[in-house]
């Protein structure tokens, strides 16, 4: 009997001393973008209006506009004149980067190293003298990568929604990351991801939140958190999908605005067995989104 309760014991011992692996803290990319073709007459103005609600203030910016009719930027076919500022009113002169070079020739780019403001972002776009120039906008920030213990993101006041003038449009925020992430069975990546709710979307808006696998043998739950600690059966979940599938969607709704900050738990259930780390791994991409309900 005394041998059964010191086995009993040492299995007790063993159970309690295991330990969950280390969530896997994944960096993640944030796009401002145009969801439908904007079409501008000759010599038309139009301000594109990226929300960053004070949470981005040292990435670099990359500014792409593609033309869908000139992808050779030839001024006779038709081009588009664009700078970025940080601030509606101001103007050409104090613009964080321009299109056009020094001899005056226009291109898709525009380029900041480092964004140093607090405030939203301003793409200020004069159509050329040709009639019905058709582009896209996409403006990419990349986040800075997740070191030993993630924090909960400061706090920001909300601005009070104006309606947008017609000359102007807030652009369309989604996130991504940047390349395929490797994750092993059962392990745990770790998102942070900040949405910037804006006067077109207002507060009352959703968040669609998808995870899906890369090499067609992996598959996936996900957890969304409000804040830390973010654990699958957590208090801190606030929506979730427990299912193992390839491409896992999860949609949180809200009508007064508080799931600006959020954290993504995704749990990987299956992959292909790598020899090397004698586990089965899976290969991921994600892609998060607000839009007005």
């Amino acid at each position: 009997m005394s041998r059964l309760l010191l086995i009993s014991f040492a299995l007790t011992a063993c159970i309690i001393s295991v330990t969950r692996a280390q969530k896997i803290s994944v960096p993640v990319s944030t796009r401002y973008i145009t969801t439908t073709i904007t079409t501008l007459s000759q010599g038309e103005k139009k301000t594109f209006i990226a929300s960053l609600c004070e949470q981005f203030t040292g990435e670099t910016v990359n500014a792409t506009i593609l033309l869908n009719n000139n992808p050779s930027w030839q001024p006779t076919i038709g081009v588009v004149y664009y700078y970025i500022v940080d601030y509606p009113t101001k103007t050409e002169k104090d613009a964080l980067c321009n299109n056009t070079d020094e001899a005056g020739k226009t291109g898709p780019y525009c380029i900041i190293p480092k964004w140093t403001s607090t405030k939203d972002l301003y793409l200020k776009a004069r159509a050329g003298n040709v009639a019905a120039i058709s582009f896209s906008i996409d403006i990419y920030l990349q986040k800075i990568a997740m070191k030993g213990t993630v924090k909960d993101p400061k706090a920001y006041a909300a601005p009070n929604y104006t309606k947008p003038s017609t000359s102007a449009e807030y652009l369309t925020e989604i996130v991504t990351i940047k390349a395929n992430q490797h994750l092993g069975y059962q392990e745990e990546a770790l998102l942070k991801i900040t949405f910037c709710p804006n006067p077109s979307t207002t507060e009352d808006y959703k968040i669609t939140s998808t995870v899906f696998g890369t090499d067609g043998i992996s598959s996936y739950t996900q957890y969304i958190c409000e804040k830390l600690p973010c654990e699958v059966d957590g208090p801190n979940v606030v929506q979730f999908d427990g299912k193992q599938l390839p491409s896992n969607e999860v949609v949180l709704t809200t009508s007064s605005g508080q799931y600006s900050h959020i954290y993504v738990l995704v749990v990987c259930w299956s992959g292909q067995y790598d020899p090397v780390v004698k586990n089965y791994v899976g290969q991921f991409q994600y892609n998060g989104s607000i839009m007005r309900q």
